[in-house]
């Protein structure tokens, strides 16, 4: 009985974090509701969460920012803030029992808050709580997703894999983002490249519990890497 709660609690967890992934839905849908011109290269991701019309000056084809649908965007990134935590909550004990594991998987869960913030503060109401909850997401999903990838090599080596080119690319991305270097994609795009990462890993670690599950493949609850 008791292995059954646990197996239903881990696709429980699973399935959070697939669901994450409505995040970059909503962004489709926010996007599609803007009456001025929007710029994947330009734009920063907060744009669509503005709560009033402003003046930009980051591209000459983009002086103007409104969004009228934020309200879903910000709603959006705030369910983000619930599920993440929810996931590594829920399926830690399908991971191997490890301090790493434990470690990068808190990391991920602690975006939580930062997601909360971003969401509760946009960018242009309240530009201080709103930094130090996007630099929280940054700091410490990126990593996480790299030690996570380290601490499952034996044990999950292609969603370790995933784990570390994610987190990677994330940690690439903040560092050219912060300073200012757009590399053909523009500053909007390069934010991108470091906020992305963690919802696409939260949907394949997601599946990947999934798949394990439907092929009894589970690492087993206590089970430890050596």
């Amino acid at each position: 009985m008791s292995r059954r709660v646990d197996d239903r609690g881990a696709r429980f967890g699973a399935a959070a974090w697939i669901l994450s992934l409505q995040f970059f839905l909503v962004q489709g849908i926010v996007q599609a509701a803007w009456t001025t011109p929007f710029s994947l290269a330009h734009n920063m991701i907060s744009d669509l969460a503005r709560e009033t019309c402003g003046l930009l000056s980051r591209s000459p084809s983009i002086e103007f920012a409104c969004s009228p649908w934020h309200a879903l965007m910000n709603a959006s990134i705030m369910a983000n803030g619930l599920l993440i935590p929810l996931g590594a909550w829920l399926t830690r004990r399908r991971w191997p029992l490890n301090q790493l594991v434990t470690v990068s998987l808190a990391m991920i869960a602690l975006t939580g808050p930062g997601h909360l913030m971003v969401g509760l503060w946009p960018s242009d109401t309240g530009p201080t709580m709103h930094l130090l909850g996007a630099g929280s997401i940054l700091a410490l999903g990126n990593p996480g997703m790299v030690l996570a990838g380290i601490a499952s090599w034996r044990q999950r080596r292609s969603g370790a894999i995933a784990s570390m080119a994610l987190g990677l690319a994330g940690i690439a991305g903040t560092l050219l983002f912060l300073s200012e270097t757009g590399f053909g994609i523009g500053l909007g795009g390069m934010e991108r490249v470091a906020f992305y990462p963690l919802t696409i890993w939260c949907g394949i670690q997601g599946a990947l519990l999934i798949r394990e599950h439907r092929r009894g493949e589970l690492v087993e609850p206590g089970a430890r890497s050596v």
